[in-house]
């Protein structure tokens, strides 16, 4: 049987309880053994839905125990509720620095559930003990600090996943990539992703949110770090992690209403971006928390020499020839027809139980460091390009971001 893996959960904000949730939907693979906090009242309320759901759950699994139609569904549900049970007897131990609850608890594996600005320095210390990373969406604020995370893991060689990456772990994606990456769908050769709310700046139009958000010294960016990172991370996942090699990009801050708060604000509402890749494929991405526009398609459409995807609609071009009497071509007649796509059959785990197969195993989550440094490439050299009104290749990428000086800001939008 799998190692079940001890957690330690960084950030106990609002993020937090889907972590929380997360890990106790698997009691055989997880134990969460200590909350962590600098706000001691949301250490505390965590620590306590950890215990109060972890109860609530052995509960659940007893009664339907009894009502089980099968002796191993019995079983499970029995051997579930006893490992719920166990935590009103272990505890959770509550810390109010990371770095002494790296060093006095025995953890397999850290969850960050904390803004970006603290993602860094948190899964380098950890790597640095051994310890697996499970890290909140964005992974970082700049290319530099996702390339240190990165290699900080791989030269522990623990394992380092980012939240976005749930995704992935689907059979329609798991498809879309075996089309791509096999050659399928032919040369891919462009894709193009949009995706926008009318309006959905948090604590602009949307409430409830950490002061973070709308600052990019702490958050690294708006919209793209937000939201758009959730199908960057698909795009490239789905391409097989092509490498970027130059970014080109524009971004756009002054929807109405307009922010009235005394905090800062000076990320990006909406950005649009072309990336070129070593391969030589390309891919636009169009990004908004607000827009005037409605009623358009949006979604990820995949070009490619012999079909496309439409979201998650195959298409095969299957055209024939028209000849003369003698045989000769005269024109071609397409006929590009929606095909259905294979899917597998199998199951795939939420992002929470892929990480854990994953501490347990000798293979990467889906969304592994790697692809989240991609991802971050992007998105950081997105907002740089914007602000030199020019394209830049990767390399003046992690250039620029060296000179700066500390402590390391976003690219604020003006």
């Amino acid at each position: 049987m799998a190692k079940r893996i001890k957690i330690g959960l960084i950030g106990c904000g609002m993020i937090s309880g889907s972590h929380v949730n997360g890990y106790l939907a698997h009691p055989q693979h997880a134990e969460i053994v200590a909350v962590c906090d600098t706000v001691e009242a949301n250490a505390k309320r965590r620590h306590a839905e950890v215990l109060s759901g972890a109860a609530s759950r052995a509960e659940t699994a007893k009664t339907d125990a009894e009502k089980a139609e099968t002796a191993e569904a019995r079983e499970q549900l029995k051997t579930n509720a006893a490992l719920w049970a166990e935590y009103a007897d272990n505890g959770v131990k509550i810390f109010s620095d990371y770095n002494e609850m790296l060093k006095e608890c025995d953890l397999d594996a850290v969850s960050l559930a904390t803004p970006p600005f603290v993602h860094e320095p948190a899964t380098v210390a950890a790597a640095k003990l051994g310890k697996h990373v499970f890290c909140e969406k964005p992974m970082a604020r700049t290319a530099t600090e996702a390339k240190n995370m990165r290699d900080a893991c791989d030269a522990a060689g623990v394992k380092l996943a980012y939240q976005s990456g749930g995704t992935c772990l689907d059979p329609t994606s798991y498809a879309i990539r075996d089309y791509v990456t096999s050659g399928k769908l032919g040369d891919v050769y462009y894709g193009r992703l949009t995706s926008y709310r009318v309006r959905g700046r948090p604590n602009v139009d949307m409430f409830g949110f950490g002061r973070w958000f709308l600052n990019s010294v702490y958050s690294g960016g708006g919209t793209i770090y937000d939201t758009g990172v959730y199908e960057i991370n698909r795009s490239i996942y789905l391409l097989g992690s092509p490498q970027p090699a130059t970014i080109s990009g524009i971004a756009y801050r002054g929807m109405s209403p307009e922010y009235t708060g005394e905090e800062i604000n000076d990320v990006e509402e909406h950005a649009s971006v072309f990336v070129r890749f070593t391969n030589g494929m390309s891919f636009t991405y169009e990004n908004g928390w607000s827009s005037n526009m409605a009623g358009q398609p949006q979604g990820i459409f995949i070009f490619g020499s012999k079909g496309s995807f439409s979201n998650d609609k195959l298409f095969v071009e299957k055209g024939e020839w028209d000849t003369d009497e003698q045989g000769n071509r005269r024109r071609y007649r397409e006929n590009l027809v929606e095909t259905p796509l294979e899917l597998p059959d199998m199951s795939f785990p939420d992002k929470f139980r892929d990480f854990l197969n994953a501490c347990n195993s000798d293979t990467q989550p889906v969304s592994n460091g790697d692809i989240g440094l991609k991802t971050t490439e992007i998105m950081s050299g997105a907002l740089l390009s914007a602000k030199l009104g020019r394209e830049i290749s990767i390399e003046e990428l992690y250039e620029i971001e060296a000179l700066r000086a500390e402590p390391i800001p976003g690219w604020h939008i003006p």
